[in-house]
């Protein structure tokens, strides 16, 4: 298996494609590289994509402490371009992906060329911190089925709600995979994303990416990130939730090629 050591830390990465620009794309808060596999098929031909698992996910390692903070989870992203020897990426950030993208493109901008920001927020205000923390108590008083039943309405569009009830057991029976300890460290670093005074230094192309249905990272804030990123694009997906990679994944895709290409 792939592992590079990042300042001290086991990194899981799996790098595949034929393009020549390299896509990285920076996973959701419960994600791991596992989860962009309905993408990969279609991105492949495109480009040269970069998975990888943040500290607290998937296979990489899970230090213990209060948080992990998303400056730092950026600066091993870019110990990792640094050990592949890859100096530019066309980024794509999903939810908490998408926070640690702004860090990533602030605190190393030469090493990104297009960013593309899919169902983020600009800042963590305080009915975020909120959603986070009932997902918390549920966790600590129902455990997963409590958890999984509070957060799911958050997560979805109605039309997905209707149509997929066999999916969403599935994507349950995977939710309680996640070492949910890490994910509170995860959460905690979101809590203090801020990213409203320093995005308009951001000048490489950006796109930013919204369902119109996203409850949990809604319209508001890709808004606010269209206003501070200069000459950023923002494209709303009809009928969309939260989770672009897997109820709209298609329109992701295109979104994503269009862009790298434009």
């Amino acid at each position: 298996m792939p592992y590079a050591e990042i300042a001290g830390h086991k990194v899981y990465y799996e790098l595949s494609g034929q393009g020549a620009q390299v896509l990285a794309l920076f996973n959701g808060i419960t994600m791991s590289t596992a989860a962009w596999a309905l993408l990969q098929p279609q991105l492949e031909p495109h480009f040269q994509l970069l998975r990888f698992d943040f500290l607290g996910q998937g296979q990489s390692d899970r230090p213990g402490g209060d948080k992990y903070p998303l400056s730092e989870q950026a600066d091993l992203a870019a110990g990792l371009l640094n050990h592949l020897g890859i100096a530019e990426v066309y980024l794509t950030g999903l939810s908490y992906g998408g926070m640690v993208a702004q860090h990533f493109a602030h605190r190393h901008p030469e090493r990104v060329s297009r960013l593309l920001l899919a169902a983020t927020l600009a800042w963590a205000d305080s009915v975020n911190n909120h959603i986070s923390d009932s997902w918390i108590a549920a966790n600590h008083s129902g455990g997963l089925d409590l958890r999984y039943a509070v957060s799911v309405p958050w997560l979805f569009s109605s039309r997905f709600l209707a149509s997929n009830a066999a999916m969403l057991d599935d994507m349950k029976l995977i939710a309680g995979m996640v070492d949910w300890d890490a994910v509170i460290r995860l959460i905690a670093g979101v809590t203090e994303h801020d990213a409203r005074t320093w995005l308009h230094e951001l000048t490489m192309p950006c796109h930013i990416l919204v369902g119109d249905e996203d409850r949990l990272t809604p319209l508001y804030q890709a808004e606010l990130l269209r206003e501070r990123l200069p000459g950023a694009q923002l494209e709303i997906l009809p009928g969309a939730g939260h989770v672009l990679h897997i109820e709209a994944a298609d329109a992701f895709v295109r979104s994503i090629i269009r862009f790298g290409h434009s």
